[in-house]
Protein backbone atom coordinates (compact mmCIF):
# COMPACT_ATOMS: atom_id res chain seq x y z
CA UNK A 1 0.00 0.00 0.00
CA UNK A 2 2.84 2.26 0.69
CA UNK A 3 3.90 1.79 -3.08
CA UNK A 4 0.84 2.35 -4.35
CA UNK A 5 0.61 5.85 -2.58
CA UNK A 6 3.45 6.85 -3.34
CA UNK A 7 3.09 6.34 -7.20
CA UNK A 8 -0.49 8.30 -6.58
CA UNK A 9 1.50 10.64 -5.39
CA UNK A 10 3.80 10.61 -8.29
CA UNK A 11 1.06 10.80 -10.87
CA UNK A 12 -1.30 13.27 -9.34
CA UNK A 13 1.56 16.17 -9.92
CA UNK A 14 1.68 15.57 -13.89
CA UNK A 15 -0.35 18.62 -15.11
CA UNK A 16 0.29 17.65 -19.60
CA UNK A 17 -1.50 14.07 -20.39
CA UNK A 18 1.69 12.95 -22.55
CA UNK A 19 2.80 9.75 -21.76
CA UNK A 20 3.44 8.27 -25.07
CA UNK A 21 4.41 4.58 -23.16
CA UNK A 22 2.71 3.49 -19.99
CA UNK A 23 3.52 -0.37 -18.41
CA UNK A 24 1.51 -1.57 -15.16
CA UNK A 25 2.80 -5.01 -14.60
CA UNK A 26 1.44 -6.34 -10.80
CA UNK A 27 0.93 -9.67 -8.53
CA UNK A 28 -2.04 -9.04 -6.40
CA UNK A 29 -1.32 -9.81 -2.97
CA UNK A 30 -3.54 -8.01 -0.88
CA UNK A 31 -6.92 -6.07 -0.47
CA UNK A 32 -9.32 -6.54 -3.50
CA UNK A 33 -11.10 -3.06 -3.87
CA UNK A 34 -7.88 -1.25 -3.04
CA UNK A 35 -6.30 -2.71 -6.01
CA UNK A 36 -8.95 -2.17 -8.37
CA UNK A 37 -8.66 1.61 -7.45
CA UNK A 38 -5.40 1.71 -7.77
CA UNK A 39 -5.63 0.07 -11.16
CA UNK A 40 -8.52 2.26 -12.52
CA UNK A 41 -6.53 5.67 -11.16
CA UNK A 42 -3.24 4.49 -13.07
CA UNK A 43 -4.80 3.59 -16.01
CA UNK A 44 -7.14 6.78 -16.47
CA UNK A 45 -3.72 8.90 -15.49
CA UNK A 46 -1.62 6.92 -18.79
CA UNK A 47 -4.58 7.11 -20.95
CA UNK A 48 -4.58 10.53 -22.97
CA UNK A 49 -3.34 11.81 -26.56
CA UNK A 50 0.06 10.52 -26.64
CA UNK A 51 -0.34 7.49 -25.26
CA UNK A 52 0.77 4.94 -28.43
CA UNK A 53 1.99 1.90 -26.10
CA UNK A 54 -0.13 0.53 -23.33
CA UNK A 55 0.75 -2.77 -21.78
CA UNK A 56 -1.71 -4.22 -18.52
CA UNK A 57 -0.53 -7.11 -16.76
CA UNK A 58 -1.90 -8.48 -13.81
CA UNK A 59 -1.16 -12.03 -11.81
CA UNK A 60 -2.40 -13.28 -8.45
CA UNK A 61 0.41 -16.31 -7.97
CA UNK A 62 -0.03 -16.58 -4.16
CA UNK A 63 -3.54 -15.16 -3.29
CA UNK A 64 -5.87 -17.07 -1.56
CA UNK A 65 -9.05 -15.95 -3.22
CA UNK A 66 -9.43 -15.47 -6.95
CA UNK A 67 -9.16 -11.79 -7.75
CA UNK A 68 -9.70 -10.50 -11.08
CA UNK A 69 -10.14 -6.52 -12.12
CA UNK A 70 -12.53 -5.35 -13.81
CA UNK A 71 -12.29 -2.19 -15.16
CA UNK A 72 -14.29 0.84 -14.50
CA UNK A 73 -16.83 1.84 -17.68
CA UNK A 74 -14.47 4.93 -17.81
CA UNK A 75 -11.01 2.96 -17.92
CA UNK A 76 -12.62 0.65 -20.64
CA UNK A 77 -13.64 3.28 -22.70
CA UNK A 78 -10.47 5.04 -22.77
CA UNK A 79 -8.51 2.58 -23.92
CA UNK A 80 -10.74 0.83 -26.71
CA UNK A 81 -10.80 4.36 -27.60
CA UNK A 82 -7.61 5.69 -27.76
CA UNK A 83 -6.98 6.74 -31.34
CA UNK A 84 -3.21 7.23 -30.20
CA UNK A 85 -2.75 3.85 -29.46
CA UNK A 86 -0.70 1.59 -31.70
CA UNK A 87 0.14 -1.14 -29.06
CA UNK A 88 -2.14 -2.80 -26.33
CA UNK A 89 -1.18 -5.57 -23.91
CA UNK A 90 -3.87 -6.76 -21.64
CA UNK A 91 -2.16 -9.78 -19.92
CA UNK A 92 -3.59 -11.82 -16.52
CA UNK A 93 -6.61 -11.67 -14.60
CA UNK A 94 -8.24 -8.95 -16.44
CA UNK A 95 -12.10 -8.78 -17.52
CA UNK A 96 -13.05 -6.72 -20.55
CA UNK A 97 -16.02 -8.30 -21.03
CA UNK A 98 -18.20 -5.16 -20.88
CA UNK A 99 -16.28 -3.31 -23.71
CA UNK A 100 -19.58 -0.82 -25.49
CA UNK A 101 -17.89 -0.16 -28.50
CA UNK A 102 -13.96 -0.33 -29.84
CA UNK A 103 -12.53 2.69 -32.15
CA UNK A 104 -8.76 2.15 -32.52
CA UNK A 105 -8.07 3.44 -35.54
CA UNK A 106 -3.77 3.14 -35.22
CA UNK A 107 -3.43 -0.05 -33.31
CA UNK A 108 -0.96 -2.37 -35.02
CA UNK A 109 -0.03 -4.73 -32.54
CA UNK A 110 -2.57 -6.33 -29.70
CA UNK A 111 -2.01 -8.88 -26.99
CA UNK A 112 -4.72 -10.33 -25.12
CA UNK A 113 -4.25 -13.04 -22.57
CA UNK A 114 -7.80 -13.27 -20.98
CA UNK A 115 -10.16 -15.78 -19.18
CA UNK A 116 -12.97 -15.36 -21.54
CA UNK A 117 -12.98 -14.16 -25.24
CA UNK A 118 -16.45 -13.47 -26.03
CA UNK A 119 -15.96 -9.50 -26.95
CA UNK A 120 -13.84 -10.62 -30.24
CA UNK A 121 -16.18 -9.70 -32.21
CA UNK A 122 -16.30 -5.79 -31.43
CA UNK A 123 -12.32 -5.38 -30.67
CA UNK A 124 -11.73 -7.05 -34.22
CA UNK A 125 -13.95 -4.71 -35.68
CA UNK A 126 -13.01 -1.57 -34.32
CA UNK A 127 -8.68 -2.37 -35.21
CA UNK A 128 -8.60 -1.71 -38.96
CA UNK A 129 -5.12 -2.02 -39.34
CA UNK A 130 -4.23 -4.52 -36.90
CA UNK A 131 -0.94 -6.69 -38.25
CA UNK A 132 0.42 -8.34 -35.00
CA UNK A 133 -2.18 -10.31 -33.04
CA UNK A 134 -1.62 -12.76 -30.09
CA UNK A 135 -4.60 -14.33 -28.53
CA UNK A 136 -4.93 -16.64 -25.76
CA UNK A 137 -8.02 -17.39 -23.66
CA UNK A 138 -9.36 -20.21 -21.31
CA UNK A 139 -13.07 -20.30 -22.84
CA UNK A 140 -15.33 -18.51 -25.20
CA UNK A 141 -19.12 -18.62 -25.36
CA UNK A 142 -19.84 -16.62 -28.53
CA UNK A 143 -20.57 -18.44 -31.54
CA UNK A 144 -18.03 -17.31 -34.19
CA UNK A 145 -14.52 -16.04 -34.07
CA UNK A 146 -13.63 -13.71 -37.27
CA UNK A 147 -9.91 -12.79 -37.29
CA UNK A 148 -9.20 -9.10 -38.92
CA UNK A 149 -7.74 -9.86 -42.87
CA UNK A 150 -5.28 -7.19 -42.05
CA UNK A 151 -3.06 -9.20 -40.17
CA UNK A 152 0.61 -10.49 -40.80
CA UNK A 153 1.21 -12.21 -37.51
CA UNK A 154 -0.93 -14.22 -35.94
CA UNK A 155 -0.83 -16.43 -32.72
CA UNK A 156 -3.56 -17.90 -31.40
CA UNK A 157 -3.81 -20.05 -27.88
CA UNK A 158 -6.31 -22.01 -25.93
CA UNK A 159 -6.12 -24.22 -22.80
CA UNK A 160 -6.78 -27.47 -22.80
CA UNK A 161 -10.59 -27.74 -20.67
CA UNK A 162 -13.36 -29.17 -22.17
CA UNK A 163 -16.31 -27.31 -23.28
CA UNK A 164 -20.00 -28.44 -24.35
CA UNK A 165 -19.99 -25.33 -27.06
CA UNK A 166 -18.55 -25.52 -30.53
CA UNK A 167 -17.61 -22.40 -32.13
CA UNK A 168 -16.73 -21.42 -36.02
CA UNK A 169 -13.33 -20.05 -36.44
CA UNK A 170 -12.63 -17.90 -40.07
CA UNK A 171 -9.16 -16.85 -40.98
CA UNK A 172 -9.16 -14.96 -44.46
CA UNK A 173 -5.63 -12.82 -44.12
CA UNK A 174 -3.84 -12.84 -47.67
CA UNK A 175 -0.84 -11.11 -45.85
CA UNK A 176 -0.38 -13.23 -43.12
CA UNK A 177 3.22 -14.25 -43.24
CA UNK A 178 3.29 -15.81 -39.76
CA UNK A 179 0.84 -18.23 -37.95
CA UNK A 180 0.62 -19.97 -34.43
CA UNK A 181 -2.40 -22.12 -34.46
CA UNK A 182 -2.87 -23.88 -30.90
CA UNK A 183 -6.95 -24.47 -30.84
CA UNK A 184 -8.37 -27.17 -28.44
CA UNK A 185 -11.73 -25.82 -28.51
CA UNK A 186 -14.61 -27.56 -30.63
CA UNK A 187 -14.52 -26.29 -34.23
CA UNK A 188 -18.32 -26.04 -35.63
CA UNK A 189 -16.58 -25.11 -38.83
CA UNK A 190 -13.01 -24.10 -39.77
CA UNK A 191 -12.71 -21.66 -42.65
CA UNK A 192 -9.17 -20.90 -44.16
CA UNK A 193 -8.32 -18.75 -47.27
CA UNK A 194 -5.63 -16.84 -48.65
CA UNK A 195 -3.13 -18.21 -47.12
CA UNK A 196 -0.95 -18.48 -49.79
CA UNK A 197 1.81 -15.63 -48.04
CA UNK A 198 2.39 -17.68 -44.74
CA UNK A 199 6.04 -18.60 -44.57
CA UNK A 200 5.99 -20.07 -41.19
CA UNK A 201 3.51 -22.21 -39.08
CA UNK A 202 2.97 -23.92 -35.95
CA UNK A 203 0.02 -26.03 -35.64
CA UNK A 204 -2.02 -28.28 -33.29
CA UNK A 205 -5.63 -28.82 -32.76
CA UNK A 206 -7.88 -30.97 -30.54
CA UNK A 207 -7.62 -34.26 -31.23
CA UNK A 208 -11.11 -35.29 -32.64
CA UNK A 209 -10.54 -32.24 -35.19
CA UNK A 210 -9.38 -34.55 -37.90
CA UNK A 211 -11.79 -32.60 -40.53
CA UNK A 212 -10.59 -29.43 -40.74
CA UNK A 213 -6.58 -30.62 -40.34
CA UNK A 214 -6.33 -31.40 -44.20
CA UNK A 215 -7.84 -28.54 -45.47
CA UNK A 216 -5.59 -26.35 -43.24
CA UNK A 217 -2.61 -27.78 -44.55
CA UNK A 218 -3.35 -27.48 -48.20
CA UNK A 219 -4.31 -23.92 -47.21
CA UNK A 220 -0.89 -23.81 -46.09
CA UNK A 221 0.78 -26.03 -48.66
CA UNK A 222 3.49 -22.76 -49.36
CA UNK A 223 4.60 -22.32 -46.06
CA UNK A 224 9.05 -22.13 -45.70
CA UNK A 225 8.63 -23.48 -42.12
CA UNK A 226 6.28 -26.01 -40.42
CA UNK A 227 5.40 -27.43 -37.33
CA UNK A 228 2.98 -29.87 -36.40
CA UNK A 229 2.46 -31.04 -32.44
CA UNK A 230 1.37 -33.95 -31.05
CA UNK A 231 -2.38 -33.64 -31.08
CA UNK A 232 -2.79 -32.57 -34.80
CA UNK A 233 -0.59 -35.44 -35.53
CA UNK A 234 -2.82 -37.81 -33.29
CA UNK A 235 -5.55 -37.28 -35.58
CA UNK A 236 -3.38 -37.61 -38.92
CA UNK A 237 -2.30 -40.99 -37.27
CA UNK A 238 -6.20 -42.04 -36.72
CA UNK A 239 -7.77 -40.92 -40.05
CA UNK A 240 -8.05 -43.49 -42.77
CA UNK A 241 -6.00 -42.62 -45.81
CA UNK A 242 -4.66 -39.29 -44.95
CA UNK A 243 -3.06 -37.78 -47.91
CA UNK A 244 -1.06 -34.86 -47.32
CA UNK A 245 -0.51 -32.07 -49.77
CA UNK A 246 2.96 -30.93 -51.57
CA UNK A 247 4.73 -28.68 -49.74
CA UNK A 248 6.40 -27.22 -52.60
CA UNK A 249 8.36 -24.69 -50.93
CA UNK A 250 8.99 -26.37 -47.24
CA UNK A 251 12.43 -25.79 -45.77
CA UNK A 252 11.96 -26.76 -42.30
CA UNK A 253 10.02 -29.38 -40.64
CA UNK A 254 9.68 -30.04 -37.34
CA UNK A 255 7.05 -32.59 -36.13
CA UNK A 256 6.37 -34.18 -32.18
CA UNK A 257 6.44 -37.44 -32.88
CA UNK A 258 7.91 -40.90 -34.07
CA UNK A 259 5.90 -43.07 -37.01
CA UNK A 260 8.56 -43.43 -39.66
CA UNK A 261 6.04 -45.15 -42.50
CA UNK A 262 4.07 -41.81 -42.07
CA UNK A 263 7.43 -39.63 -42.16
CA UNK A 264 8.47 -41.12 -45.27
CA UNK A 265 5.08 -40.29 -46.70
CA UNK A 266 4.98 -36.61 -45.51
CA UNK A 267 8.87 -36.23 -47.19
CA UNK A 268 8.06 -37.62 -50.39
CA UNK A 269 5.79 -34.33 -50.06
CA UNK A 270 8.69 -32.44 -49.48
CA UNK A 271 11.26 -31.96 -52.58
CA UNK A 272 12.69 -29.07 -51.35
CA UNK A 273 13.27 -29.89 -47.21
CA UNK A 274 16.62 -28.85 -46.33
CA UNK A 275 16.26 -29.43 -42.00
CA UNK A 276 14.47 -31.62 -40.44
CA UNK A 277 13.40 -32.42 -36.16
CA UNK A 278 11.88 -35.21 -34.59
CA UNK A 279 10.82 -33.99 -31.09
CA UNK A 280 9.07 -37.57 -29.87
CA UNK A 281 9.62 -36.30 -25.80
CA UNK A 282 7.24 -39.11 -24.39
CA UNK A 283 4.63 -39.21 -27.05
CA UNK A 284 1.75 -42.02 -26.85
CA UNK A 285 2.47 -44.63 -29.51
CA UNK A 286 0.01 -45.59 -31.82
CA UNK A 287 -1.19 -48.36 -33.19
CA UNK A 288 -1.79 -46.33 -36.48
CA UNK A 289 -4.95 -46.96 -39.63
CA UNK A 290 -2.92 -47.65 -42.30
CA UNK A 291 0.72 -47.37 -40.66
CA UNK A 292 2.22 -50.79 -39.47
CA UNK A 293 4.53 -50.22 -36.51
CA UNK A 294 6.88 -53.28 -37.68
CA UNK A 295 8.34 -50.31 -40.14
CA UNK A 296 9.91 -51.44 -43.40
CA UNK A 297 12.34 -49.20 -45.67
CA UNK A 298 11.27 -47.96 -48.78
CA UNK A 299 12.55 -48.90 -52.06
CA UNK A 300 12.14 -45.42 -53.38
CA UNK A 301 14.08 -42.51 -52.07
CA UNK A 302 12.09 -39.14 -51.30
CA UNK A 303 13.38 -36.54 -53.43
CA UNK A 304 14.31 -33.97 -50.36
CA UNK A 305 16.82 -37.07 -49.02
CA UNK A 306 18.58 -37.23 -52.62
CA UNK A 307 19.69 -33.55 -53.19
CA UNK A 308 18.38 -31.42 -50.21
CA UNK A 309 17.93 -32.24 -46.87
CA UNK A 310 21.41 -31.35 -45.08
CA UNK A 311 20.54 -31.65 -41.89
CA UNK A 312 18.38 -33.76 -38.94
CA UNK A 313 17.69 -33.48 -35.42
CA UNK A 314 16.12 -36.71 -33.06
CA UNK A 315 14.97 -35.43 -29.73
CA UNK A 316 13.65 -38.05 -27.82
CA UNK A 317 15.65 -41.00 -29.34
CA UNK A 318 15.46 -44.30 -27.42
CA UNK A 319 17.27 -47.15 -29.48
CA UNK A 320 13.99 -49.07 -30.01
CA UNK A 321 14.51 -51.64 -33.55
CA UNK A 322 11.97 -48.67 -35.55
CA UNK A 323 14.38 -45.51 -34.97
CA UNK A 324 17.46 -46.97 -35.37
CA UNK A 325 15.94 -48.42 -38.61
CA UNK A 326 14.69 -45.35 -39.78
CA UNK A 327 18.13 -43.44 -38.93
CA UNK A 328 20.17 -45.91 -40.65
CA UNK A 329 17.88 -45.27 -43.73
CA UNK A 330 18.36 -42.06 -43.68
CA UNK A 331 21.96 -42.14 -43.33
CA UNK A 332 22.18 -44.26 -46.47
CA UNK A 333 19.96 -42.58 -48.50
CA UNK A 334 20.94 -38.55 -47.45
CA UNK A 335 23.42 -38.30 -50.25
CA UNK A 336 23.84 -34.58 -49.27
CA UNK A 337 23.36 -34.79 -45.64
CA UNK A 338 26.16 -32.64 -43.29
CA UNK A 339 24.64 -33.53 -39.76
CA UNK A 340 22.06 -35.53 -38.15
CA UNK A 341 21.75 -34.70 -34.17
CA UNK A 342 20.68 -37.37 -31.97
CA UNK A 343 19.66 -36.38 -28.27
CA UNK A 344 19.68 -38.56 -25.58
CA UNK A 345 18.38 -36.69 -22.36
CA UNK A 346 15.62 -38.81 -22.95
CA UNK A 347 17.52 -41.93 -21.64
CA UNK A 348 18.62 -39.87 -18.39
CA UNK A 349 15.76 -41.54 -15.75
CA UNK A 350 16.07 -45.39 -17.39
CA UNK A 351 17.13 -48.21 -16.09
CA UNK A 352 21.18 -49.32 -16.91
CA UNK A 353 21.15 -45.70 -18.55
CA UNK A 354 24.98 -45.49 -18.94
CA UNK A 355 25.06 -48.57 -20.97
CA UNK A 356 22.32 -47.99 -22.83
CA UNK A 357 23.77 -44.33 -24.26
CA UNK A 358 26.84 -46.00 -24.82
CA UNK A 359 25.51 -48.72 -27.16
CA UNK A 360 23.20 -46.24 -28.99
CA UNK A 361 26.44 -44.33 -29.48
CA UNK A 362 27.92 -47.29 -31.12
CA UNK A 363 25.37 -48.37 -33.05
CA UNK A 364 24.65 -45.58 -34.42
CA UNK A 365 28.33 -44.76 -35.30
CA UNK A 366 29.04 -47.56 -37.12
CA UNK A 367 25.72 -47.07 -39.58
CA UNK A 368 27.18 -46.74 -43.02
CA UNK A 369 26.56 -43.10 -44.57
CA UNK A 370 25.23 -42.13 -48.29
CA UNK A 371 27.17 -38.90 -47.94
CA UNK A 372 31.04 -38.37 -46.86
CA UNK A 373 30.18 -34.78 -45.70
CA UNK A 374 28.21 -36.39 -42.85
CA UNK A 375 28.43 -36.28 -39.18
CA UNK A 376 26.47 -37.86 -36.17
CA UNK A 377 26.85 -35.76 -33.53
CA UNK A 378 25.26 -37.15 -29.77
CA UNK A 379 23.95 -34.92 -27.55
CA UNK A 380 23.56 -35.69 -23.93
CA UNK A 381 23.76 -33.35 -21.03
CA UNK A 382 25.33 -36.65 -18.84
CA UNK A 383 28.18 -36.23 -20.87
CA UNK A 384 27.89 -32.40 -21.94
CA UNK A 385 26.29 -30.52 -18.84
CA UNK A 386 25.22 -27.08 -20.06
CA UNK A 387 26.87 -24.37 -17.96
Amino acid sequence: MYFSAFVNGVLSQRRNRDIRKFRLSSSYTGEASFHARSFNYWSLTAIGPQLQDLNLSLYAPYAKKRFVWYPSPSVLRGIFSCTSLISLTLDGLIDINKISSVHLPALRTMRLSIHTADPLDKIFSGCPVLEDLYLQFNQINAPKIIFPNSLKRLEVHNCKSPTSREVEVEIDAPALEYLTFFLYIGLNQLTVNNLHNVKVADLDLREDAHDYIHMLLNALNRVKKLHLCSSIIKCILVAPAFDFPEFSCLLHLELGFFNPTLIINLLYKCPMLQVFKICNYGQIWIEPTGYSSSWTPPTCVPDCLASQLTKIEFKGYEGSKDELGFIAYILKSGIVLQTVTVDLDWLKNKKDKSKKKYNITKELCAIPRGSNMCRIEIEDSDIFPSG
